[in-house]
């Protein structure tokens, strides 16, 4: 009997160590993983900086003024020099590499002469038409546009008669047009642009208009002995240097 109860009592032991060991082992795999402490300034550190978007444009007002140099003879003897402005609304395409600006202008010519009175004559020139910009190269703040334009011309010369006395009514008469005519005109040249705002435009303007002459200066000149014809093809063309500005709006 007494050797039963020991047996008893070994088995118990025995059951009661094994359950106990295997508790052991489980409770590892069950116990949730600690919380990690979070370094706000780690975190700080790890956020990228979102980078600066470059401003787009899309569309421009564009205003230009400057300089206009005869590039032949036939206008050169009469004007050395002249002004020319022009106003356009430009578009940009091709992620603003190429812009589309249709625009009007105005050349104008004039000097004093001296034809037995003190007269101002005048060669003027109103023109419409297409310029395209084409944004080549950039080095920093400066971009280099290559720049091909075609526009529709309307040429007109007259005589105004100057008088000293400037409060006299008549002291400022403007003759009827002696030349008047149209015609295309083809140019292509530079712009260099500073900032996407201010720019310097050097180009050449290939311009024959086939100009209609006054039938009164013809019965003038007939009547002094002189055979003039009624037309006559002039060769205008010019060389300009503007500088102008770009009035942009947001894309």
């Amino acid at each position: 009997m007494k050797t039963l109860c020991i047996r008893v009592v070994l088995w118990v032991f025995s059951v009661l160590f094994i359950q106990h060991a295997a508790q052991a082992q489980v409770a590892p795999a069950t116990q949730q993983p600690q919380a990690t402490s979070v370094n706000p300034i780690t975190l700080d550190k790890e956020k990228q900086k979102k980078p600066k978007v470059k401003k787009q444009w899309r569309f421009a007002i564009d205003v230009d003024a400057g300089a206009a140099s005869p590039n032949n003879a036939e206008l050169s003897d009469v004007f050395k020099a002249g002004v020319n402005a022009s106003l356009g609304v430009k578009t940009a395409f091709l992620n603003n590499k190429l812009w589309v600006r249709p625009h009007a202008g105005l050349k104008y010519y004039f000097k004093n002469v001296e034809l037995g009175e003190n007269r101002r004559e005048a060669f003027r020139t109103w023109k419409g038409g297409i310029e395209l910009q084409y944004n080549a190269y950039t080095l920093k703040k400066f971009s280099f546009c290559p720049m091909l334009k075609v526009n529709q011309n309307l040429s007109s010369s007259q005589f105004t008669k100057l008088a000293d006395d400037k409060t006299n009514s008549t002291a400022i008469q403007t003759t009827a047009d002696v030349l008047k005519g149209t015609g295309i005109s083809f140019g292509g040249g530079i712009m260099v642009v500073h900032s996407g705002d201010l720019y310097v435009k050097l180009d050449y303007e290939y311009y024959k208009p086939d100009l209609k002459v006054s039938p009164e200066l013809i019965r003038e000149m007939l009547a002094a002995g002189y055979l003039m014809p009624d037309h006559k093809v002039y060769d205008c063309s010019s060389i300009n240097l503007s500088i102008g500005f770009n009035l942009n709006f947001k894309k």
